[in-house]
């Protein structure tokens, strides 16, 4: 079994933030963690130079060259071996990558990536997988007979593909470290992978990397546990419960777990908790779904307010009618004077319509569609089982010409329109007969169709509705549509300071008080807010409005549900705040369906918690004062089904007593309850 990390930065590139790489460092790292195997990784680049120096400095170990290739938008690892002639060759195809990937932003493709890794069987490569930036699925069938693991970036997502059957790449997570002066162990990065294998070499590599079993997150404990500390402590990947008397580095150790996994952790802390007693407010209550339903509500309006956007393109109808007024006005003058002749009004051009300049939106959203057809990877399996990329191209190029004759044509039509402009202009200065107006009819229908069809949008939109229903556990929330009640209403939440007054007179009439918004200055992307307002409501198990006890156990569960995106959770005494009776029926099986997904610490004194949820993983902290008056924390760990628990260094104590002192406040006191529980029962 041999611990490996594959992926070590030593240069500064053009990819990286800049970092002054020590040797030092990086030799007491692989020491201090008990690495086997590293690979130097660089980004789009390996020097012959830096690899043998490292690799002659750590001589007690095995070191690989590597390079980490932008490939297709995404990276990838190539790893050679470490011979003398696979070295000199290897530093010669490097060379060409650097020269192809030479700035922040460049991707080479994949017929360059294999036109110079030519035999890919000489070489382990390992993609980003679940990591970003992620090599394009299309790219790893590509490479398929190659490539047997993905790296990923989380213990959570590491233990996800383990566990996936229809999964055929095998998991590994490595540091991605950079390793620089002054970095003390505490900040060592604990992301390295177990691999069952003996002597180490590429090819042994790949043969080890075909089957997930032989990738563990540590040496002893597969993937039950994982390590959280460099000194070794280690973390269960499913349920941890910590005890602890006050003061003796609970809240401290959550906290340095917590820095581990920085803001991929998702840590509720006993203080917050708090916050949410029995006076929690239904004010504050609401301020907060309103902020974390935001996306559904937004979503439900995106719609909407591309309508607007459309209506505030549009003149007023008062417009278009007084050039309809005009038209006719002009007309009926022309057709008075109809005896009226000269050489100006009677030439040709006099009364010449302009030509039509026809709108090319469509036809660009076209070509813009088909350009993403042609060039999506993420769904390209499932395009091209239903549009042939030939037929696609085929398209594109049809429609560009298209678009390139109308655009052509729109071109002369300008021309001519300009010239035809000025011939008029100065016809009409020595010319008898008035000019008729130009008047676009069909563009005026058009938009008067668009303002009706507004009106009737905005009608069904003040139609109240549910927009949004979700449930967790007994609690239900339903998000709902309400009409304003006066101005003052439709502005909550918006942060104008305008005064609406004037405007909401015309509440009724969409159109008037659309208008009226924008003569009062609101801004365009507000505008869509402002025809109906949004409610929410919660109710219990038996339909009621939420209690504020109720609103602090919704919230608290919604925090827990809300750690699903992240990659552990952390949750400090959460007895603080909640009866047991809630604690057993939602928070036990919540947490425990959590701990299914990622790492859960809990820190607890209380059975309902402790005893009942049956935890995968124990943790014990302690406080040790020397004769000078020092204190020094320990932290002891260990299945609960071993009799003793150890810290790193071997120091032992009783799993037995530690658990019924911390949930039961001793042997004693736990024997007397039971006396009183079996009396009031008998």
């Amino acid at each position: 079994m041999k611990k490996c990390d594959l992926h070590i930065h030593t240069i500064s590139t053009v990819s990286d933030s800049a970092f002054t790489f020590s040797l030092d460092v990086l030799e007491d790292y692989v020491q201090t963690l008990g690495i086997d195997v590293i690979a130097i990784t660089n980004h789009n680049i390996f020097n012959k130079a830096d690899y043998i120096s490292i690799k002659n400095r750590l001589s007690s170990i095995v070191v690989l060259p590597g390079i980490e290739v932008d490939l297709e938008g995404g990276h990838i690892l190539v790893i050679s071996s470490d011979t003398e002639s696979e070295l000199f060759e290897f530093d010669s195809k490097c060379t060409s990558v650097a020269s192809i990937n030479s700035t922040s932003t460049s991707s080479m493709s994949l017929v360059e990536f294999t036109s110079i890794f030519t035999d890919l069987n000489k070489y382990l490569l390992i993609p980003h997988y679940d990591k970003s930036p992620s090599l394009p699925k299309n790219i790893i069938d590509s490479l398929s007979d190659n490539i047997f693991a993905g790296e990923v970036c989380s213990i959570k997502k590491f233990i996800y593909m383990q566990k996936q059957e229809d999964e055929r790449l095998t998991p590994v997570l490595f540091s991605d470290c950079r390793l620089y002066e002054g970095m003390t162990p505490e900040q060592y990065p604990i992301r390295q992978t177990f691999l069952d294998i003996n002597g180490v070499n590429i090819n042994a590599l790949r043969i080890c990397l075909r089957d997930k079993s032989n990738a563990t997150l540590t040496r002893q404990d597969g993937n039950s546990l994982f390590p959280i500390f460099s000194n070794g402590q280690c973390l269960s990947t499913g349920l941890n419960i910590m005890y602890g008397k006050r003061s003796t580095g609970k809240t401290w150790t959550l906290s340095k777990i917590a820095e581990v996994f920085g803001d991929r952790a998702k840590y509720i802390k006993q203080f917050e908790l708090q916050n949410f007693g029995r006076n929690y407010s239904s004010e504050q209550f609401e301020s907060e779904q309103k902020v974390r339903l935001e996306e559904s509500v937004a979503s439900f309006f995106k719609p909407f307010k591309e309508v607007v956007d459309d209506i505030i393109l549009l003149s007023n109808s008062s417009v278009d009618n007084a050039d309809i007024d005009i038209y006719l006005s002009t007309l009926l003058k022309r057709a008075e004077q109809e005896n009226v002749n000269d050489v100006y009004s009677s030439s040709v051009l006099y009364d010449e319509i302009s030509y039509r300049i026809e709108n090319t939106q469509q036809l660009t959203q076209l070509i813009d569609a088909t350009i993403l057809l042609i060039e999506n990877t993420k769904y390209k399996e499932v395009i091209n089982k239903y549009l042939n990329q030939e037929s696609l191209c085929s398209l594109l190029k049809e429609l560009i010409q298209i678009l390139r004759n109308v655009e052509y044509d729109n071109r002369c039509k300008t021309i001519a329109n300009n010239i035809l402009s000025s011939v008029k202009t100065g016809l009409e200065i020595n010319a008898a007969l008035p000019v008729i107006p130009e008047i676009d009819f069909y563009s005026i229908a058009i938009k008067n169709l668009k303002r009706k069809k507004f009106v009737k949008i905005v009608e069904g939109l003040k139609e109240e509705k549910v927009i949004h229903k979700e449930q967790v556990l007994q609690f239900k929330i339903a998000v709902s549509t309400k009409l304003f009640a006066n101005a003052t209403e439709s502005k909550e939440g918006l942060s104008i300071g305008a005064s609406l007054v004037h405007a909401f007179r015309n509440y009724e009439d969409p159109l008037k008080y659309l208008f009226n918004l924008i003569d009062a200055g609101i801004e365009s992307s507000k505008l869509h807010r402002l025809f109906v307002g949004v409610k929410y409501s919660i109710h219990n198990a038996v339909g009621h409005e939420v209690s504020g006890g109720e609103r602090s156990e919704f919230t608290f569960l919604q925090k827990i549900k809300d750690a699903r995106t992240k990659d552990i959770l952390i949750i400090d005494e959460p007895e603080s705040s909640f009866d047991n009776i809630f604690l057993k029926r939602d928070i036990n099986k919540f947490i425990k369906d959590m701990s299914k997904e990622m790492p859960v610490v809990v820190s607890t004194h209380n059975n309902t918690i402790g005893g009942s949820i049956k935890p995968d993983f124990i943790l014990y902290s302690d406080k040790e004062i020397a004769a000078d008056g020092s204190a020094t924390f320990l932290l002891y760990s260990g299945y609960p089904t071993d009799r003793t628990l150890r810290t790193i260094d071997g120091r032992e104590t009783n799993n037995y007593r530690i658990t019924i002192d911390s949930l039961e406040a001793g042997e004693e006191a736990y024997n007397e309850r039971n006396d009183i529980y079996e009396a009031l029962k008998d």
